[in-house]
């Protein structure tokens, strides 16, 4: 055997035969095996935002349906509010066929009216006894009076 050049390679039977490649091929080959390595490597990059994002989404996800999960809570308790609040003006409306209510609120004004006129009355006798007692003038305070007020009448 002799030496084996560049342009020589084994062939299936182990024997040499010429060269099938040249170096065009081979820096095709080379090109070619590295944009899949580029692309590869950003799929792979690629694929871990993807990953990343989706992590977030998930925590964003069961961040919403607490958030959710709270308000269909505090959804019940203001329906059984409602309800609770329906059922009283139910009641209040079913007590109220005749206005007993009405009539009951009039009472009331006019028993505080009376209680009211009494108070202006014993009002005007306390004037009336700082008037006569101490001197007391409803305009102005005088320089040489000691009782010091504010004029105040009732309406």
């Amino acid at each position: 055997m002799g030496t084996i050049s560049k342009d020589t390679k084994l062939s299936a039977t182990g024997q040499l035969g010429p060269r099938v490649t040249t170096e065009r091929t081979v820096n095709a080959f080379n090109a070619t095996a590295t944009n899949i390595s580029g692309t590869a490597t950003n799929l792979h990059v690629a694929l871990a935002e993807l990953e990343a994002d989706l992590k977030r989404d998930l925590e964003g996800k069961k961040e919403y349906e607490d958030y959710a999960k709270t308000l269909n809570i505090k959804k019940k308790d203001l329906e059984k509010r409602i309800e609770e609040n329906q059922r009283w003006i139910d009641n209040f409306e079913q007590n109220d066929t005749a206005g007993a209510f009405e009539a009951q609120y009039k009472k009331l004004l006019d028993q505080i009216q009376i209680i009211y006129s009494s108070a202006k009355d014993f009002h005007g006798k306390g004037i009336d006894m700082l008037i006569k007692e101490f001197n007391y003038h409803l305009a102005y305070k005088r320089w040489n009076d000691t009782f010091t007020a504010i004029p105040f009448k009732p309406k």
